[in-house]
């Protein structure tokens, strides 16, 4: 793992782009990554010093995370930039270098992560791919990312791409095409080396940047899944381009997997077509070098053959004279040997041929060497040797050893020529030299890796070493030339010798027959893709425009808008539901009119409780679809006419009064029936219509019913026969039940009105005053002997309320209790004048609808009760006195002498009438005192304590009648303000008069309950009960209950008086429940607030 000072310890350089091509495209996608920042960036500064400081604490760690933490992939180093010298390393991963722009993009935006992204793309550029190309690619990668993780789109698959592994997973499917562009742009050369170049020699590089994005992406995940403060702040979800857009939703689903089948399909294409040009390739460069390796054995063999013929032992003893004819003659018979040369057996030269000039033989080391050789007993020798000046490929030397009877070295004899001339190898060089037209080389290599001869001219690379790969074996393989191109190189060694053919081909020479190839096929692919986007656009662009169409007629629709029609074209699922629509629209707009019609009516029959002005919009809304007259006919209840019997009719249209005879017969056929329909009369059987009468031709009658009962019908006529539709025959029920509504309401409103007029009558001729309020206890009604009482009435305007209409605040207390129940209560006026008044309320679904208060004025009794009660106390005062001295006397009368049993039987008699009607003035007295308030005592007393005091004194009375006498479970024992004397007597009055009245075995029970402002004592028997009609006046002075059994018991009438009396002076008040036969209840209320304030 190599660390910063190894990187920094390389040469920083970027490789700017040699030709127009590069620089075009680097201006291209600096032009796009602006836009599409300038697109993507709403805000280019950030806000907050907590966002500026993480922003300066990436931008000072991108540089040291762009140089630490690298990782050598294994394998050799990648190929040079072509054309451009300098060698490259192996490719390097930089595992953090992409981790501060992918912080950035998910917490700072597009715009940080961009700078951060061309800050870490610069520093690997210098240091690493040293390509102008690199930060615009970074930067590109940053902007999607950044967008990608910040997008809100809410379907699943932008709910992945908002994580920083989706993100990073889409950036790896998009750098793959970025960086071959990029590197198509970055490469020098023609189109095929920028082709061959970036698809074959950029895959390391790949890897390394999407590992170094895939590190980031799983670090900014594991620190979000850590830290969920540090995902992008949370917007609300919006609908994605796919929801909101059908076109797009199409293009964007099947486009992708579309685009990435073509581009499988062109890859497959291109990898196919380079294979096959490869393949072509190698078949005609290994054919060449077979065809040159299978030449040069027979070339080397014949050389030493013929050198071994030429070297005969006599050749050593001619004469220079023959010798020299001797080799001109071998020379000029095979036209191999270029030159000729004989050397004695010292080694010295003796002559040559055409070179007889012995200066210009010019023996090499390997000659020298040879001749040793050779003269020493070495028969055939090959050597190879510089070029001929000004030749360029080289020369080939036999040497043969001249030997004499005797087997002995006596001469040598040299025979050179040169691979281009001689005719043993023109065959294999003109196989070599045609590699040469398609744009590569050939060589001829020795056994010691020199070049023996090169297809390229005036080569100066002839006798040089062969620096390339030679492998062991035959074979094919790539290597870099020194243009640093890709070349693909055929080695085949020479059959039995050392020497080898080499041929080199640039590999964009296949790129150029790839291209060839597979450019007619890519280009129909191309613009059949083209097309198919198109048209499928195009059609997807006419089914959203029918979409839109018909979204915007639902629009108009929704908003009420049916006066717009919607064209329909064609028989397709589009044409199909645009008539649907249009469909929906026609029958919408007719229900729409139909319901107008229907909300006229309603509120005409809501507005008018006169029949005729009710039934009129339904005549009116009934007149349609070529009806020539609609009639109504009604029972005759619905007018207030008492001694009407004939049905009542209306009608409306043309043909009303002509046709109006059929009225009758329609009105008593439809009590049976719920609707009639004629579509033909002439063929009508249920319905007799007269021949000499006008006759409609079709007609439809509904009966008007509600809550089962009969009002009447609707009818309707029709000028020509019909078919009566489902929909028409609804319509027109609504319209008899909204008439039938009418008529029921009409009826109502008759009933109501007759009764309202009987009322008023009623109350205008009752001489009691009568006055009736609503449930907001506003005025209602009153008749003229309440508006003629003096101090009652403050506003005789009905619709007033309580506080305005009344004078009295005693009967306006009585009249706004919340009591349910009925109250009855004498009420003084401010006149004077005394009026005993009874509210009840009016229950309607126990809720309570309106009051009724009925006074009846007893004036004039309660002065007689007051003269009577004068003179009752005046007369009773006056006959103590008497009674006294009567009783006295009688008495004396035991003592006058022994009295028989009947004349004792007179004067117990005598008595017992003295002591009732002392009984009586007693009682006359006490009710006088308590009337007139004399004596009142008002003190504080135990509840409980006057009740055990009562039950002590009656107890005995009630064991005699065998009458159980208790306290009632749960009383309470509370203090209350009174006069104890009164109260114990009010409560002895109840409790004798229940026990008086109950038979024997009965039960009376005493008890007494608090509440928050009173005290209530309460006695309830099983006794004989009271009748509902006495009931009202058993607490007046002397009545006395009509029953049978209470007019047994004995009595003054007056005990009952005397507890209302008590309870009105206390302020207080008693009543009495009871049933016949069942039992009575007396209930004793006494205030808890002091009397003696009252009474002051």
């Amino acid at each position: 793992m190599p660390g910063i000072a190894d990187l920094l310890a390389t040469y920083p350089y970027i490789d700017l782009p040699h030709q127009p091509a590069g620089w075009a495209g680097f201006i291209l996608m600096l032009v796009v990554l602006l836009f599409g920042l300038v697109k993507a960036s709403k805000n280019f500064w950030l806000e907050g010093s907590k966002n500026w400081g993480l922003f300066t604490i990436l931008v000072l760690a991108a540089p040291l995370a762009s140089l630490i933490l690298g990782v050598n992939l294994p394998g050799n180093r990648s190929l040079p930039v072509p054309y451009v010298p300098g060698e490259t390393g192996a490719p390097m991963v930089m595992v953090v270098s992409a981790l501060p722009w992918v912080l950035a993009g998910g917490l700072l935006g597009p715009l940080p992560a961009v700078v951060l992204a061309l800050l870490d793309g610069t520093m690997l550029a210098l240091w690493g791919t040293h390509s102008l190309f690199t930060p615009l690619e970074l930067g590109g990668f940053a902007l999607i990312y950044s967008l990608a993780v910040r997008q809100n789109y809410r379907t699943p698959f932008y709910t992945v791409l908002r994580h920083p592994l989706g993100a990073g997973l889409v950036l790896g499917l998009a750098y793959l095409p970025v960086f071959l562009l990029s590197a198509f742009f970055a490469t020098n050369g023609p189109l095929a080396v920028r082709f061959d170049y970036a698809l074959t020699q950029h895959w390391p590089i790949v890897f390394t940047r999407l590992a170094e994005i895939g590190a980031a992406c799983l670090v900014a995940e594991i620190l979000m899944l850590a830290r969920p403060s540090l995902r992008p702040q949370a917007r609300a979800l919006r609908p994605s381009p796919s929801e909101t857009s059908l076109q797009t939703r199409f293009l964007m689903g099947p486009i992708p997997w579309l685009v990435l089948f073509l581009m499988a399909l062109m890859l497959g294409d291109w990898v196919m077509a380079g294979n096959a040009a490869r393949q072509m390739l190698e078949g005609r460069m290994s054919s060449t070098a077979t065809v040159a390796a299978d030449s040069l054995p027979f070339f080397l063999e014949s050389g030493q053959n013929l050198i071994l013929s030429m070297a005969s032992p006599d050749l050593a003893a001619l004469p220079q004279e023959e010798l020299d004819q001797r080799l001109e003659w071998e020379l000029r018979s095979v036209a191999f040997f270029r030159e000729l040369f004989f050397l004695n057996a010292a080694g010295e030269p003796v002559t040559g041929y055409p070179v007889s000039d012995l200066e210009q033989l010019r023996l090499s080391p390997e000659e020298e060497a040879g001749i040793n050789l050779a003269l020493g007993g070495v028969m055939v020798q090959t050597y190879t040797l510089s070029p001929w000046p000004g030749e360029d490929n080289a020369q080939v030397s036999f040497i043969a050893s001249v030997r004499g009877g005797d087997g002995s070295a006596q001469g040598v004899l040299i025979g050179r020529t040169d691979l281009r001339t001689n005719p043993f190898t023109r065959p294999a060089l003109e196989a070599l030299d045609s590699v040469q037209a398609d744009g590569g080389e050939a060589f001829i290599l020795d056994e010691n890796r020199r070049v023996l001869y090169h297809t390229v001219p005036d080569s100066t690379l002839v006798m040089s070493e062969y620096f390339g790969e030679l492998p062991a074996e035959a074979g094919t393989f790539d290597e870099v030339s020194p243009t640093g191109t890709r070349q693909m190189v055929i080695y085949q060694p020479v059959a039995g010798r050392s020497w080898s053919v080499v041929l080199t081909m640039p590999a964009v020479r296949a790129q150029e027959l790839s291209l060839s190839i597979a450019v007619p096929l890519l280009g129909i692919l191309a613009v059949f893709s083209a097309v198919a986007i198109v048209l499928l656009s195009l059609g997807l662009r006419s089914l959203t425009l029918h979409l839109h169409t018909l979204a915007y007629q639902a629009t108009l629709i929704a908003q009420g808008k049916l006066d717009s029609p919607l064209a329909v074209r064609g028989e397709d699922e589009a044409g199909r539901l645009a008539r649907a629509f249009e469909m929906m629209r026609l029958s919408l707009k007719g229900r729409l009119e139909e319901l107008n019609r229907l909300l006229k009516v309603s509120q005409g029959v809501a507005a008018n409780l006169e029949i005729s002005q009710s039934v009129r919009p339904i005549l009116e809304a009934a007149l349609i679809d070529d009806a020539i007259m609609a009639r109504v006919v009604l029972i005759p209840e619905v007018r207030m006419e008492l001694l009407e019997t004939r049905p009542v009719a209306f009608g409306y249209g043309p043909a009303s009064e002509m046709l109006s005879y059929l009225d009758q017969p329609i009105y008593e056929l439809m009590r049976h029936e719920s609707q009639l329909l004629i579509p033909n009369t002439a063929r009508a059987r249920r319905l007799t219509l007269p021949p000499d009468r006008p006759q409609p031709a079709s007609l439809i009658a509904l009966s008007l019913q509600y809550e089962n009962a009969y009002y009447g019908t609707l009818w309707v006529a029709y000028s020509s026969p019909r078919s009566f539709k489902e929909e028409q025959v609804r319509y027109l029920s609504m319209l008899a039940s909204e008439a039938a509504v009418a008529a029921a309401n009409a009826r109502l409103y008759a009933s109501a009105e007759i009764g309202r007029q009987r009322l008023e009558a009623v109350l205008a001729s009752t001489p009691e005053p009568v006055l009736v309020f609503d449930e907001r206890n506003r005025l209602l009604l009153l008749n003229p002997a309440a508006a003629q009482v003096p101090g009652l009435m403050g506003s005789v305007a009905p619709g007033q309320s309580l506080a305005v209409a009344l004078r009295s605040d005693e009967l306006k207390a009585m009249i706004a209790s919340p009591n349910q129940e009925p109250v009855s209560r004498e009420i003084n006026l401010s006149s004077g004048r005394v009026f005993y008044t009874s509210v009840s309320r009016v229950i309607a679904d126990g809720h309570r609808v309106g009051t009724v208060c009925i006074l009846r004025d007893i004036t004039h009794f309660k002065n007689l009760d007051t003269l009577k009660s004068e003179f009752v106390a005046t007369v009773s005062h006056d006959l103590r006195s008497p009674l006294s001295l009567i009783r006295g006397h009688a008495n004396m009368l035991r003592n006058v002498g022994e009295l028989n049993e009947q004349q004792k039987i007179f004067l117990k008699n005598i008595l017992d009438g003295i002591d009732n009607m002392t009984a009586l003035v007693n009682t006359l007295l006490d009710l006088g005192r308590i009337e007139a308030g004399v004596g009142l005592k008002i003190e504080e007393l135990s509840a409980q304590s006057v009740i055990e005091q009562v039950m002590q004194s009656l107890r005995l009375e009630a064991a005699q009648k065998n009458i159980t006498l208790e306290l009632m479970p749960g009383s309470v024992n509370g203090k209350i303000e009174a006069d104890q004397a009164l109260l114990r007597q009010a409560l002895y009055n109840l409790l004798d008069n229940a026990i008086r009245y109950t038979p024997q075995k009965g039960k009376v029970r005493i008890g007494v309950q608090r509440s928050e402002d009173s005290v209530i004592f309460e006695v309830h028997d099983t006794g004989i009960g009271i009748a509902p009609l006495d009931l009202p006046r058993v607490f007046e002075k002397f009545y006395r209950c009509g029953h049978r059994e209470a007019q047994q018991q004995r009595g003054t009438g007056l005990g009952l008086a005397i507890v209302k009396s008590i309870a009105e002076r206390h302020n207080g008040q008693v009543w009495a429940e009871s049933q016949l036969g069942k039992g009575s209840s007396f209930y004793l209320e006494i205030p808890l607030e002091p009397v003696k304030k009252v009474v002051a």
